[in-house]
Formats: structure tokens, C-alpha cells, sequence
């Protein structure tokens, strides 16, 4: 089996706090580094993406992708943070990873996230139902 590059070495300065748990890291990326982290995962070590997540927290909306190193079963998971819950933008993946097409195109309907970059931008879960309420998954304060 190949070596497998020494990620956190190489990636020194593009990624931010991180949490180590077995066969499981999860670390900070800022919007401008993603694209050349995702690339680190995707084409140097060969991780292929096996999901993505978007949530609204506390700080604002994250999204976490999940990169699987497959030889090792290890998982690589950076997270992106964006604090403006009203144009929650970020640059999208799929430019790199094509399979993150669908879920990023989901996580923008359901989320009101705005993928900069995304090569189709067309809704996935709405477009054939009018009565699709907006941004669902966001929290609706009152005050």
C-alpha cells in the first residue's frame, strides 16, 4: 500500500482548529483555503467524498464535508463556518469533486446557502413542487 501523505503537514496554515477522534479528523478550513484543501483530499491522497452536512449553529451555518480515505478508513472532515445567517455564501466543491453536485445543490434550497461557483445552479428539491417552503431547515426567530 502506498504512503499516505502526511495531510496535516502539508496542509500547516490552511486549516484551523482540530479535532482528533479515531480514524476521525475534523478541522476548521476557511472559505478562501477550501478549494486548495479539497483538492490536497481529493486528488493527492485519492479520499473520495462520502457526504456532506450543513447545519445552522450558534456561530452561524457550517457545512461539513466527510472525505474518506478508503486504504485506511480514515475520515478527513473540513468544516466551513459562514457568520452572516442573512447571504450565507461559500465556493462550492463541485468544480473539484463532482459528486458533490446534488448535495451542495440540496444544502442551498434547504439552507439558503450560496455555493459561489457551482457549474448547476438549478433547484433539486423544489422544482417541481411550488409549494416547497423556503429555506426549511433554517431556525425562525421571532425576536
Amino acid at each position: 500500500m502506498a504512503e499516505v501523505p502526511d495531510f496535516f503537514q502539508a496542509m500547516a496554515g490552511k486549516i484551523g482548529r482540530t479535532i482528533h477522534k479515531k480514524r476521525r479528523h475534523y478541522f476548521e478550513v476557511q472559505n478562501e483555503n477550501l478549494h486548495e484543501v479539497v483538492t490536497y483530499l481529493f486528488k493527492t491522497m485519492g479520499c473520495r467524498l462520502s457526504t456532506a452536512t450543513a447545519t445552522e449553529v450558534y456561530r452561524g451555518i457550517e457545512v461539513l464535508y466527510h472525505f474518506s480515505h478508503d486504504p485506511t478508513g480514515t475520515y478527513y472532515c473540513p468544516r466551513v463556518l459562514m457568520t452572516d445567517r442573512e447571504k450565507p455564501q461559500m465556493n462550492s466543491i463541485t468544480p473539484i469533486v463532482p459528486g458533490a453536485e446534488w448535495i451542495e445543490r440540496e444544502m442551498s434550497e434547504l439552507l439558503g446557502i450560496e455555493f459561489i461557483g457551482h457549474p448547476k445552479k438549478v433547484p433539486l428539491l423544489s422544482r417541481n413542487n411550488p409549494d416547497f417552503p423556503d429555506k426549511p431547515l433554517r431556525i425562525r426567530r421571532t425576536t
